[in-house]
């Protein structure tokens, strides 16, 4: 064989190994985001429609604070459009029982992930989650909202942008590749790329950490101009007053306010520099919330909570058979909690590709070390939320779903625990799940008064008694379509048996129930 012909044919050799290996790649990318995992026929699952009275109901009262007992609710056409304790009913109209339970509104989940698999559409659902806001925006989920809207079953979805960071060329076209981050390096890329988001039909802008401040200034001035809120991280280029001072509507979790505090105590700007200082740190971190309540308020900024995920981080890496067996593990996508061990740091949540995973090598010492970061890095996140809570900051639920270990609409009811925990009241919590959010997200929705979307809960119990009795649900209500519990039940068993049949690893040493 002559040198011309070798080299075309190590060519087509290259070629060819090229080209499978980027098939296999994507592939196993869209499998790691659930895009492979069995989907759940939603078409099957038959609500109940039309004009309907909740009869009997003990109801949150429309400002949030007190239950009301016996009362009768007429939903017609999706709207809630009656409420009395003697209302005169049409013989044609059908009845819900109510006797003896509680009627509150849609909770609202305001940081989650879908990636790939629209059966979380269906779990938010069979969990009372009746809107979400989806905080790393792709096309799909535009095409999602707009099926929602035009009758699928799912949440109403407010779907931000995928996330703006700024990097360094190669890294840029990696994290795009492999994330979907948009990588913009100066302020004409930000004005462009919030114009471009903006014609494409996203609800907001989602910033990331590395954003430079030309960027992000930007961004701000750009997005503002069309209308558009500007929410997620705290810019590692900023400080607190420059947020405080142009705009950002919403910051993504308490933890964002920590990492800021936490650069703050140290003169090296070290996230993790307040080791070995935890109790001056903590006494800094409570002193310092009087003066953050006042620039959040005085700014209009929500903060988004996500504290029961940040709480795992101490528990996850020394735990997590345990904590895996504490969460509805069956239904959270497999595809996603499977991952893949040669991508480290990814969203895996099995022990052996667990994105909170501690190296190997870590010292006993190390470990310690470790627990006793993250254990105070939880209790500065409480102590926020108590803090800005008292002061009344704009709180509203989140819960980074798909993060492990928080499963999809399950997630939101630990959140919600984990509130109140740190110190929040039931109303306080309720609100922060239903109305704030709502109103935030200029939705019409989130109160039980005539002229807002039925979307509902009837509970079981009393949730201002005790706020876990957000999980006893009877029926959910969404857009005016009623899911008694035998089709809840149904809705879950079929995620569960999609899961099933995609699954590559057992999970039954995590099933307890």
């Amino acid at each position: 064989m002559n040198w011309k012909k070798w080299i075309k044919y190590t060519a087509i050799f290259l070629f060819l190994l090229t080209s499978i290996t980027l098939i296999w790649i994507t592939r196993e990318g869209k499998r790691m985001y659930g895009g492979l995992t069995e989907q759940v026929d939603y078409k099957k699952f038959k609500p109940q429609e039309g004009s309907f009275a909740i009869k009997n109901i003990n109801i949150l009262s429309s400002d949030g604070d007190s239950i009301i007992s016996k009362q009768t609710v007429l939903i017609e056409k999706g709207l809630i459009t009656a409420i009395d304790s003697t209302l005169n009913l049409s013989s044609k109209t059908k009845v819900i029982d109510g006797s003896g339970k509680y009627l509150i509104p849609g909770l609202i989940d305001t940081h989650v992930h879908l990636f790939q698999s629209p059966n979380d559409l269906l779990l938010y659902i069979a969990n009372g989650v009746t809107e979400i806001r989806e905080l790393i925006g792709e096309k799909r989920h535009l095409k999602w909202r707009k099926q929602i809207e035009d009758g699928r079953i799912g949440p109403k979805m407010f779907v931000a942008s995928p996330r703006l960071g700024s990097f360094e060329s190669m890294e840029g076209w990696f994290m795009s590749w492999s994330q979907g981050y948009l990588n913009i390096k100066n302020a004409k890329e930000a004005r462009k790329t919030v114009k471009r988001l903006y014609d494409e039909g996203y609800n907001g802008i989602k910033i990331y950490s590395q954003l430079t401040k030309e960027s992000y200034l930007a961004i701000i001035e750009t997005a503002n101009s069309l209308g558009m809120p500007v929410f997620g991280h705290i810019p590692w280029s900023l400080e607190l007053n420059d947020v405080w001072t142009n705009g950002q509507s919403g910051i993504a979790h308490f933890e964002e306010l920590m990492n800021a505090l936490s650069r703050e105590f140290s003169s090296n700007r070290n996230i993790g520099s307040f080791y070995g200082n935890e109790d001056d740190f903590l006494k800094f971190v409570e002193e310092r919330c009087e003066d953050l309540a006042n620039n959040l308020i005085q700014n209009d900024i929500a903060i988004t909570s996500t504290l029961w995920l940040t709480e795992s981080f101490a528990k996850q890496p020394f735990d997590i058979h345990q904590v895996l067996k504490d969460v509805e593990l069956e239904y959270e996508n497999p595809g996603i909690s499977e991952w893949v061990s040669y991508i480290p740091q990814g969203l895996g949540w099995l022990p052996e590709v667990n994105r909170y995973k501690l190296p190997e090598n870590q010292t006993v010492d190390e470990r310690r070390r470790s627990k006793k970061y993250w254990e105070t890095y939880a209790k500065g996140c409480q102590i926020l939320a108590r803090n800005l809570a008292k002061r009344g900051v704009t709180i509203m639920t989140g819960t980074d779903a798909n993060l492990p270990p928080a499963v999809p609409g399950f997630s939101l009811h630990d959140e919600l625990q984990s509130l109140h925990r740190s110190g929040m009241s039931p109303v306080q919590v309720l609100k922060s799940a239903t109305r704030i959010p709502a109103e935030r997200l200029k939705s019409n929705s989130g109160k039980i008064s005539p002229g807002y979307i039925a979307n509902l809960i009837i509970l079981e119990k009393n949730p201002l008694e005790n706020i876990a009795n957000t999980k006893t649900i009877n029926t959910v209500i969404s857009k005016g379509q009623v899911f008694d519990r035998n089709l809840l039940d149904n809705i879950l068993a079929s995620i569960k048996d999609a899961n099933n049949s995609s699954r590559k690893v057992n999970i039954d040493m995590f099933i307890t129930k």
